[in-house]
Formats: C-alpha cells, sequence, structure tokens
C-alpha cells in the first residue's frame, strides 16, 4: 500500500498541464497512426487504455475526485471525434485480391503458344472438347456443395449447376463455349472466397 501511496505522490508532482494534455495527445497520435495503417479494430482498446490513464492522473491531481467526470467527458468526445480518422481513406493499396489472381491465373492460357483457333459462330465444339471443363465445373460444385454457403452464393452455384447441365453431352457454339467459361470462372471465384 506505502508502494502505491509512494507512486501516486510522484504522479502528482507533475506538473498539471502534463496530466491534462498527455492523454489526450496520445490518443490523437495513436488514431492517426492506426487510420493510416487501417488497423481501426485496435483503437478502442488503445482508447480506453489511455482513458484509464487519464483518469488515474486526474485522481492524483485533483483533491476534488468529481472533477475528473467532466475531463473524462470532454476525452470521450475527443475520441469519438478522432474516431472520425478510420473514414478517410489513406492511400489505397495495390495488392490484389486473392480472389482475383485466382481468376487470372485460371483465364491465362496454361502454354504459351500458337493461339488456338476459335471456331467460326456457326460451327460447334465437340462435346469431348468441353468434357474436361464440365468435369471440372462438376468436381468444383460438388466441393461448394459441401460447404455452408451464403445466401447468394447457395443461388448462384444453383444457377451455375442449371447451366452446366444444359451443356453436357452436346456440342456447343462458340458463344455457349464462352458462357461455359463464364460459368467455370464464377466457380472458381465462389471457390476462392471459401477458400477451397
Amino acid at each position: 500500500m506505502s508502494f502505491f501511496t509512494a507512486f501516486v505522490g510522484i504522479v502528482a508532482g507533475l506538473p498539471d498541464l502534463l496530466a491534462f494534455v498527455l492523454c489526450p495527445a496520445l490518443a490523437a497520435v495513436a488514431a492517426l497512426l492506426l487510420a493510416i495503417f487501417r488497423a481501426g479494430k485496435a483503437y478502442p482498446p488503445v482508447a480506453i487504455g489511455l482513458g484509464g490513464v487519464a483518469a488515474f492522473l486526474m485522481y492524483c491531481n485533483f483533491e476534488d475526485p468529481w472533477l475528473i467526470v467532466p475531463y473524462l467527458g470532454l476525452y470521450i468526445a475527443l475520441c469519438a471525434l478522432l474516431g472520425l480518422l478510420f473514414l478517410i481513406p489513406f492511400g489505397k493499396r495495390e495488392k490484389k485480391n486473392r480472389d482475383e489472381e485466382l481468376y487470372e491465373k485460371f483465364r491465362s492460357p496454361i502454354e504459351e503458344g500458337e493461339p488456338e483457333e476459335e471456331p467460326e459462330d456457326g460451327a460447334l465444339y465437340d462435346a469431348g472438347d468441353c468434357g474436361m471443363r464440365l468435369r471440372h465445373a462438376s468436381e468444383l460444385l460438388e466441393a461448394l456443395g459441401k460447404c455452408e454457403l451464403e445466401a447468394g452464393d447457395r443461388l448462384e452455384a444453383d444457377s451455375l449447376s442449371r447451366s452446366l447441365d444444359a451443356y453436357r453431352d452436346r456440342e456447343l457454339t462458340a458463344d455457349e463455349m464462352r458462357a461455359l467459361n463464364d460459368c467455370l470462372a464464377t466457380l472458381l471465384k465462389l471457390t476462392a472466397k471459401y477458400k477451397l
């Protein structure tokens, strides 16, 4: 107990201005840094911790403990205003989303070389040509079916399943083949979202 009393005596010996300004200044600096580094979740614990330190400093420096209440009210108002810093977009990150990286990876050609000639609009793709894509899409749909999907994603997966069923065991036109590729790309995005 004597240690605590001695510590309070040392803190009470600090200049009053330091006791008034220290915690709000630290809260402002912390809010700015956390907003710049986009770490908004860390701000409330920091603000509350500094508020506790502020209350302790006020307790040590005021004879009347009730004077702490208006000071803490002003401190809370300042912290709320500083919270508006997190609404400012500080520089956009160049880092690509994982979904976009997977999408680009599967959309890019597997081997560089002679591009495949697409059949003319009237020509048909053989059912064997698109069979591998349909098998791959079916495997992805099956994996998605084992996950707990959000309502919108579940509807999209059902719609894709119906679309893929329409393309099975028949020759496809160039437009249908493009639609099949789009279905596969959408499936890849969904599987990336659920980390499959």
